[in-house]
């Protein structure tokens, strides 16, 4: 396994107890990530003995914050998947069903980046309101988390930002 270190946080009122894991295995991160719940645990790190790491948020009704940097200088946030509906239409339009496609995910995209709804998250023990684009559900946080942990790398099926300002206090 890439990781080498797994770290979580546990709040009682304003004190933190950290955990570490040295060499964590798999179901040891998983458990982690899903007993995130956005208040007494609202925090998952995952390191590597090189300067890449994972940090995972949140957790409050279901939603999660993702970041991860392979140098200790760029660094990556997962955003949510882009939701697209493509209109039924009628038998000469299906004769362009990839361009109909397209302009679904034009227009899905462009509500996507026009959308100021802000998540409140508590990560790390600290609340904050997130852009919605950065919150994803659980099974997106799993999977960037195993393919990390595994390999050190990215998820390539998911779009990744470059870090910019995530949260506004």
């Amino acid at each position: 396994m890439f990781v080498s270190k797994l770290y979580t946080d546990k709040w009682t009122g304003n004190r933190n107890e950290e955990n570490f894991i040295e060499n964590p295995n798999w179901q040891q991160i998983k458990t982690a990530i899903c007993e995130l719940d956005g208040n007494t645990k609202t925090l998952v790190s995952l390191e590597a003995d090189d300067e890449s790491s994972m940090m995972i948020g949140g957790g409050n009704a279901g939603k999660y914050i993702v970041t991860a940097t392979l140098d200790n200088d760029i660094f990556y946030s997962l955003l949510h998947p882009v939701d697209y509906e493509i209109a039924k239409s009628d038998a000469s339009a299906k004769k362009n069903n990839l361009s109909i496609f397209y302009q679904a995910l034009i227009n899905a995209n462009n509500n996507n980046a026009n959308s100021s709804n802000d998540q409140k998250l508590i990560v790390g023990g600290q609340a904050g309101n997130y852009p919605a684009k950065m919150c994803v559900n659980l099974p997106q946080c799993l999977i960037a988390a195993i393919t990390f942990a595994e390999s050190g790398e990215l998820e390539t099926l998911f779009t990744w930002e470059e870090y910019q300002s995530l949260v506004t206090v």
